[in-house]
């Protein structure tokens, strides 16, 4: 990790798209001292579709990564009660496991 510089400077858009995942997660940090425990995993969930989102509008993106961030969209823009976190994490972890273990 350096201190900032780079040989290949990142799109401005995506490097702004980059600090807003910053900005998300860190909020949602801060949020979840004073939240509920349960509302961890969602926003972890987000977090992780957020990230495919930039994967997959800024480079190239496996298809099931792109099926990955559908799955985590709907349900996180459900009603939350209804949504098997346990059974959408557990899924998620192994599709992603999958690809990456693939990739390497």
């Amino acid at each position: 990790m350096n201190s900032g510089t780079s040989s290949r400077p990142l799109p401005t858009e995506l490097a702004e798209q980059i600090a807003l995942l910053a900005a998300f997660l860190l909020s949602s940090g801060r949020g979840l001292l004073e939240e509920p425990t349960a509302y961890g995993p969602a926003r972890c969930a987000d977090g992780a579709r957020r990230t495919l989102e930039l994967l997959e509008r800024y480079g190239p993106c496996d298809a099931r990564l792109v099926a990955l961030r559908t799955r985590l969209e709907e349900a996180m823009s459900g009603p939350m009660g209804e949504v098997d976190l346990v059974a959408l994490l557990d899924d998620a972890c192994d599709r992603m496991a999958e690809v990456l273990s693939e990739n390497r």
